[in-house]
């Protein structure tokens, strides 16, 4: 994200200076398809390369120190770096996400969404995959764990979430992991900069079934994202129709769902229901 912002800024700086990619190409000895992948955020820009466009460009000091530093930050290593042997691209592009937004909307189906899951009932479902090893499993929970700090640092994200009844009925693990998961949920409803709703199956249907997703706002003029998680990755989309569709759909679960109120005595009684299910259930 720190990459895109820049590659925007060193973009609209090039046009406000009326010159071709070719012509930047020529000052800075590369090809115009590098020029090009430095403004679409492709590639990461060379601190030299970045001074010699500055120069170019005639930018004033204090917006040079500025651009600069952002160079710096977008080159930097994000806080998953010791993680990376466990991430690919699209999970990479996730917690950047994550990290950068200055909101989060989820609405999630199936499953607790991840910044709010337990260690033990995140442990429970990455065992669950058929090809888990249990160092990995381990590991990638480690990971979920780490990831969830995002919500306690200073500036963090406000989070809006609404859980699908279906997601919390689903017993991960067992009864005693769910009714954890319940609490937990209760006492994260109850924090500042983090709003928790229930939609229960009686709302009946909606435009979003079946299709959990993420919107992500960011401080800055950066547009507002979609993501949508698949069976073994991810997709972010960026046109403003698309974000306006599930903009609209997230409305429709929050505004169906149960209130803030409503979803905490909701949680308490299936946490109830949860401790008096039998050993095992």
């Amino acid at each position: 994200m720190r990459r895109r912002r820049l590659a925007a800024e060193l973009h609209r700086l090039r046009v406000a200076s009326q010159l071709t990619l070719e012509e930047v190409a020529g000052h800075l000895e590369c090809s115009p398809a590098k020029v090009s992948r430095i403004e679409n955020g492709q590639v990461a820009i060379r601190i030299q390369d970045a001074r010699d466009l500055l120069d170019l460009y005639d930018v004033n000091e204090d917006r040079r120190a500025e651009l600069l530093q952002m160079v710096r930050q977008a080159r930097g290593k994000g806080w998953w770096s010791s993680f990376t042997d466990l991430l690919d691209e699209s999970a990479q592009v996730l917690l950047s996400l994550e990290d950068e937004a200055s909101a989060i909307l989820i609405y999630e189906t199936n499953v607790v969404t991840p910044l709010l899951q337990t260690r033990r009932y995140a442990w429970e479902l990455l065992a669950s995959r058929q090809d888990a090893q249990l160092d990995l499993v381990q590991r990638k929970t480690e990971l979920r764990m780490a990831r969830q700090l995002v919500l306690d640092r200073p500036g963090a994200p406000l989070l809006t979430v609404v859980l699908d009844e279906a997601s919390l009925r689903r017993v991960v693990g067992s009864a005693q992991v769910m009714r954890e998961q319940c609490d937990h949920l209760m006492a994260a409803g109850g924090k500042p900069g983090i709003s928790l709703r229930v939609l229960p199956f009686s709302a009946g249907a909606h435009q979003a079934m079946g299709f959990p997703f993420q919107i992500f706002e960011f401080a800055s003029d950066e547009p507002h994202l979609v993501h949508v998680e698949l069976l073994s990755s991810g997709q972010v989309m960026e046109s403003a129709e698309d974000v306006g569709r599930y903009r609209a759909a997230f409305s429709q679960v929050h505004d169906h769902a149960l209130s803030s109120e409503e979803s905490h005595d909701f949680l308490g009684d299936l946490a109830k229901e949860h401790t008096s299910a039998r050993p095992g259930g």
